[in-house]
């Protein structure tokens, strides 16, 4: 009888360890876009998550906005770009004209990948010579610390 306990606790502790296995792995999976609408909504969980007011703006028509960001009083604009390589400065153009259409002067650009200097060059020329107040350029990098709980805006 004692045998048959012993028995049974191990296939019950086994199974428990092999439920948070198969949990673990699938939460990994689903947190890993696998393209440029999966990663807004992945955005959409992380800023939500970070404690930040955001809003999607819809898939198409968006004029180029793809999440709104409420922080501080202030309205940020922030064009998502899923790519495998990094971005050129077409994004921040992007980001600009949204930020005109939704009227804010603070926009961005996150991407999963990294922004070349010369793009970060061109958003700072942009800043210094246009109505433009902030243009927020968020990499790879900086989406792990927002992961962590870090403002990153």
């Amino acid at each position: 009888m004692l045998r048959l306990f012993i028995f049974v606790l191990l296939i019950v502790l086994l199974s428990i360890i092999l439920n948070r296995n198969v949990r673990k792995r699938t939460v990994k999976r689903k947190t890993t876009p696998k393209d440029g609408r999966e990663f807004e909504s992945f955005l959409y969980e992380l800023f939500k998550k970070a404690g930040y007011q955001v809003r999607k703006t819809g898939f198409s028509r968006d004029f180029a906005a793809d999440l709104l960001i409420e922080n501080r009083g202030k309205l940020v604009v922030l064009q998502a770009k899923y790519y495998n390589k990094p971005i050129d400065k077409s994004a921040v153009e992007e980001a600009v004209v949204a930020g005109t259409i939704y009227g804010t002067k603070y926009v961005g650009v996150v991407t999963n990948n990294e922004i070349p200097d010369r793009v970060k060059d061109f958003a700072r020329q942009f800043e210094s010579k246009t109505f433009v107040r902030k243009i927020y350029l968020i990499d790879g990098k900086a989406l792990e610390r927002l992961k962590r709980g870090e403002k990153i805006i």
